[in-house]
């Protein structure tokens, strides 16, 4: 029964402090407390932070960089395209020129052989037309001839 009675005590001086109120002093220094594990906690993270802050400054200086290099890239493209645009003119009038000969190596062939076809056509009109002439002409001679 004693060491009933003796832990009965026991809890009874464990709850008081347990009810007394905290004064000002306690709270401060557990304001204190909490606020030295926070900054301890943050150390890192505000390192980090830095650390990001620096690499996005390096980042802006690497972007500002490459848009320079992109600019200069774009401009040497623009005159590229200016070159390749005077090229596609002169090979246009290439061509257009190959075109022209072309046709007329095939005009200067195709018109001397018209040209030979037809005199042909008409020099055998014209000999078939002789032909019959001298048939008739030799018809007639024998006609006269034969009843002079």
């Amino acid at each position: 029964m004693k060491p009933l009675i003796l832990l009965a005590i026991l809890f009874c001086a464990i709850t008081l402090s347990a009810r007394a109120e905290l004064t000002e002093a306690d709270l401060n220094k557990i304001r204190l407390i909490i606020n030295e594990e926070i900054k301890e906690e943050l150390k890192p993270i505000k390192d980090e932070i830095a650390t990001l802050k620096t690499d996005v400054a390096t980042l802006k200086t690497d972007v500002a960089w490459m848009r320079g290099k992109l600019e200069s890239v774009d401009k040497q493209f623009a005159s590229v395209d200016k070159q390749f645009a005077s090229v596609d003119k002169q090979i246009t009038h290439v061509t257009n020129i190959t075109y022209g000969l072309i046709a007329f190596i095939v005009a200067a062939i195709a018109i001397p052989q018209i040209i030979l076809t037809w005199r042909s056509v008409r020099d055998r009109q014209q000999q078939q037309i002789n032909q019959e002439l001298r048939q008739e002409i030799e018809a007639l001679k024998q006609r006269n001839i034969i009843q002079p």
